[in-house]
């Protein structure tokens, strides 16, 4: 994934940007994607969508000398910063610099005003080893920007299967330049999709990628409403490349199938996990997808290390593809596959038989050895968690329990209980039915 994510990297990406059009054609390389365009000045519910922003001079000098061009690095200046020229004192000047002690070479990343507008001002971004070097003194800024009408870009790939429902994943594509946050977690959904194109599958799904929390407002605002209420779940999914352990949230209601997929799947088959409430995460579009009128249950995952610091370079110009450790983005796609592995492969378990089955006998040869002191064994460390399966399995078989509840009582790995009850389906014993993900439809409130 790494070229993947150094070339999504080199585009000069924001809600509305010049660049956007070639980040998704390069996309457009790897995936079928449908664009949606929605232009500057669209309203809803309080969100804006804003015009094409550029920085044409950002300049600062004292006693007539220049300090600094801010525009060596595309994070120089607070993103939708309005034009300033002027003198100012140091007191007037530092409240206006951005910068942070704790990455004293980084640029950091003034986003707020591409979701809050109505707030704008200005602000220049600066390493900290240069914001040292200032200080009392009479400063002078030439601060040139614009702003045109634009378009804000939402990509999105469909991948068409037995059943409309449709599983949604979810990127961002609004932070420049940054790898981790999140141009890593959109390569690991474009590889996610590649392999599900090439495979038969029951389920849709649909990659989705936009600006944070605006892409999603808008997508979701224009889609027709049978597409809406055909998502059964999604993942919202970012910083899959750093260290840590890979942590997913709970949908809102929580107890939803993909909450117990992505239990069983970490739980069995990661190096380490947390699953968190509900926005104990990093935080992202889940909200959306989440909202009164759609509410699609979303989980997010992430390695988020807190959610108010998710990594050390996070939201700065040191945020490059240099950091992604390759072991860490093919856990996470791993994972991912073994979560639609779990949702394509949950089946409701129902019994042809009466009585209790000798699994021992050659016409069956189901039986799961466990441990005997009389008897030596070549046995897995799981052994007894097997055999006490075995005691309770007849009784799940009632038209009931699906695989994975089954899986999640006794501890036991999805893929291999999966694998051992089709050959009960094998010898005529059982009958394994889809354990369909429901969807519940929202109520919803008339224009």
């Amino acid at each position: 994934m790494l070229p993947l994510i150094h070339d999504l990297c080199g585009f000069r990406t924001a809600v509305v940007a010049d660049d956007n059009e070639a980040l998704f054609a390069r996309i457009g390389r790897e995936i079928p994607l449908t664009l949606f365009r929605i232009p500057s000045g669209q309203r809803y519910n309080g969100w804006q969508v804003p015009g094409n922003w550029r920085v044409k001079r950002a300049k600062l000098f004292k006693d007539g000398v220049e300090l600094f061009d801010f525009t060596v690095n595309s994070l120089g200046v607070g993103y939708y910063s309005k034009s300033f020229s002027g003198d100012l004192d140091w007191e007037e000047l530092r409240p206006k610099l951005v910068t942070n002690p704790a990455l004293p070479d980084a640029f950091m990343f003034h986003c707020m005003w591409q979701y809050r507008p109505w707030d704008a001002d200005w602000r220049l971004v600066l390493p900290h080893r240069v914001f040292q070097t200032l200080g009392p003194g009479r400063y002078r800024v030439e601060l040139e920007t614009e702003t045109l009408p634009g378009e804000m870009l939402v990509g999105q790939c469909h991948k068409q299967g037995a059943s409309d429902k449709t599983i949604v994943f979810n990127s961002n594509n609004c932070h420049p330049h940054m790898a981790n946050d999140g141009f890593a977690g959109t390569a690991v959904l474009i590889r996610l999709m590649q392999w599900l194109m090439a495979r038969d599958t029951h389920y849709s799904y649909r990659l989705v990628i936009g600006p944070e929390h605006l892409g999603s407002v808008f997508y979701l605002r224009d889609l027709p409403r049978a597409e809406v209420d055909a998502m059964v779940c999604g993942v919202f999914e970012e910083m899959p490349g750093t260290g840590g352990a890979i942590k997913a949230t709970s949908t809102f209601a929580g107890g939803h199938m993909i909450d117990d997929a992505f239990a069983n799947v970490l739980g069995h088959h990661s190096r380490a996990h947390a699953i968190v409430p509900w926005r104990k995460g990093a935080g992202n579009d889940e909200t959306v997808w989440e909202a009164p009128g759609y509410e699609v249950p979303f989980v997010e995952l992430t390695r988020c290390e807190d959610q108010f610091a998710p990594y050390a370079e996070y939201h700065s110009s040191q945020d490059t593809p240099e950091l992604m450790q390759p072991a860490q983005l093919d856990e996470m796609l791993d994972c991912l596959k073994r979560v639609v592995d779990v949702l394509e492969d949950n089946a409701v378990v129902t019994r042809r038989f009466d009585g209790l089955i000798c699994l021992s006998n050659p016409d069956y040869d189901l039986y799961m050895e466990r441990p005997d002191p009389t008897v030596v064994k070549d046995l897995d460390a799981d052994a007894e968690q097997w055999g006490h399966l075995l005691d309770c399995l007849f009784r799940y078989m009632d038209g009931d329990h699906t695989i994975l509840d089954i899986a999640a009582m006794h501890n036991l790995p999805f893929d291999r209980l999966s694998r051992y009850l089709r050959r009960f389906e094998e010898k005529g014993l059982v009958e394994l039915r889809r354990a369909e993900i429901p969807r519940r439809l929202p109520r919803r409130v008339s224009p």
